[in-house]
């Protein structure tokens, strides 16, 4: 097995005495050289550990870890301990934080679990988070913490779980967007999102754990950030992805709060992102939801009836974010809505009239959990087709940018929660991807937290995500040409240029109570 970020080590001190008046710090430093040539042991750490030296009488194990330049000591046990190695992986979503608990010898993940991030309590959208701690240190100290506290409990959750103290590991690597990444320093993102649209910093290596407040002993890593839109966690989803080690045409995409593409082989990496929005977590319909319990997760139109599942079989109590990709998808299939979202009146008794909107009814009162309809209306369709229309121009601009032809892409990396859980065919109907042979697309789920667990697992990584973070190359979306005219023509259903879809314009034509003209 490839050795891992953390080592630890077990040494059998010689005794001190006579001639030998070598200090201890020096001592342990000398025995570990011949094997780790440069260390790095602060006095820091010295300070915190002297005392176990002379308690285990010379008998102890250290915990080391490599940052890429040196390995740095960051612990000393009394005794050998080497079968306790443990470590963290951690995706720090804005709306969810991800963690796995590893054992570092055996590459076994211990306990995996979630929380959402309790920084939601300032706000659902990342905006809002910003604006409350911009000029206010006492706001912006409040969110670290809270976003500290997310992390916390994850650890207690773990713990928990397993029987494994936290201050038993030594090491957390983290993936994060550049926003979320500013808020765990406690440093104000407000110029993110403001001119001159730049973070205070991209790539802080490694910090020691309390300077954090968090509950163990060792270092915290964090990837690198690439921009004010493309964070930490697209880096560690590419080295995930293990696209940069082959020659074939990839395509990276990660839809969530941001929308993030990268295209690219062992050769280039080229790079877009931008803000997607709420739609495609259920966010923009009065009854849209997350992916909980009772949510509409998969939809079919058969023979004009509506056919739903509901995540853990329950009465509907809303739509998430796969289920609307279905429902946008049958209902075209079906004729209910055309091109540009607009429902045809009389296509079906589902299709109903509300407070001057026109909307689907996908849940009578008696079909749904709370005993009203539940509706999804053109002006929700509407507000999806924005955000569908801006990640399909992200990716436009990135292949017309590159000179490459949609065919030519071989692999599509479908990362994050969307991604992991949306019906293929239906997100390629509406447009949301390429319409592209499927055995090219390939489900990675949370790239952010697989990186992490990947580093963990293989220091010589390290070097692999420098790399990656020194050869992307960022587009800015507001500059792209044609952006506002390549949106509206992505604001259709598939597409303008149905001929882009050639899929699912047979699938138009097939369906028999469809009558679209050609």
């Amino acid at each position: 097995m490839k050795k891992s970020l953390s080592q630890k080590v077990f040494l059998e001190l010689d005794l001190p005495g006579g001639a030998d008046t070598i200090g201890d710090r020096d001592r342990i430093v000398r025995a570990l050289i011949p094997q780790f040539n440069h260390i790095k042991f602060s006095m820091e750490t010295l300070i915190k550990y002297y005392k176990v030296l002379r308690e285990s009488n010379w008998q102890i194990t250290v915990s080391l870890i490599w940052t890429g330049d040196y390995w740095e000591l960051v612990r000393i046990e009394k005794g050998d301990t080497t079968q306790k190695h443990y470590g963290y992986a951690v995706d720090l979503g804005s709306t969810t934080v991800f963690m796995q608990l590893i054992d570092l010898n055996t590459g076994t993940i211990l306990a995996e679990d979630s929380v959402f991030n309790n920084q939601i309590a300032f706000g659902e959208d990342i905006l809002s988070r910003i604006f409350y701690a911009k000029g206010k240190e006492e706001h912006l100290q409040e969110i670290k913490k809270y976003t500290i506290d997310s992390i916390r409990t994850l650890m207690e959750k773990l713990e928990k779980n397993t029987g494994i103290l936290s201050t038993d590991c030594d090491i957390m690597v983290l993936g994060g967007n550049t926003t979320m990444v500013h808020f765990l320093l406690g440093i104000d993102p407000w110029f993110i999102f403001h001119t001159p649209y730049t973070p205070t910093f991209n790539h802080f290596g490694f910090l020691r754990s309390e300077l954090l407040d968090l509950p163990f002993n060792g270092l915290l890593y964090a990837f690198p950030s690439v921009a004010n839109y493309l964070g930490g966690d697209v880096v560690s989803g590419i080295l995930a992805s293990d696209m940069t080690e082959k020659s074939e045409m990839a395509l990276y995409i990660d839809i969530g709060t941001n929308g993030e593409m990268v295209l690219g082989n062992d050769r280039f990496l080229l790079t877009i992102a931008g803000a997607a929005g709420p739609a495609l977590e259920g966010g923009i319909s009065k009854h849209g939801m997350q992916a909980k319990p009772g949510a509409v997760d998969t939809v079919k139109i058969q023979n004009n009836e509506m056919i739903l599942t509901t995540i853990e079989n329950r009465k509907p109590v809303g739509i998430c974010g796969s289920g609307i990709v279905d429902l946008i998808a049958e209902m075209l299939l079906e004729g209910w809505i055309d091109f540009g979202g607009r429902f045809n009146e009389g296509k079906s008794d589902r299709i109903v009239k509300r407070e001057g909107d026109w909307a689907v009814a996908y849940a009578w009162e008696h079909e749904s959990a709370s005993g009203e309809e539940l509706l999804f209306t053109e002006t929700d369709i509407a507000m999806y087709l924005d955000t569908k229309a801006a990640a399909n121009t992200m990716i436009e601009i990135l292949l017309e940018n590159s000179g490459v032809e949609a065919s030519a892409v071989q692999r599509v990396y479908m990362a994050g929660a969307f991604g992991k859980y949306m019906n293929l065919e239906s997100a390629i109907t509406i447009g949301l991807y390429p319409d592209l042979p499927r055995d090219r697309f390939v489900r990675i789920g949370n790239g952010s937290l697989q990186g992490a667990y990947a580093l963990l697992m293989n220091r010589e990584l390290i070097e692999k995500v420098e790399e990656i973070y020194a050869s992307m190359n960022y587009l800015q979306l507001e500059e792209a040409a044609d952006f506002l005219t390549k949106m509206y023509a992505a604001k259709f259903l598939p597409h303008t240029n149905l001929n882009l879809y050639p899929t699912v314009k047979e699938k138009l034509l097939n369906r028999s109570n469809n009558k679209y003209s050609m």
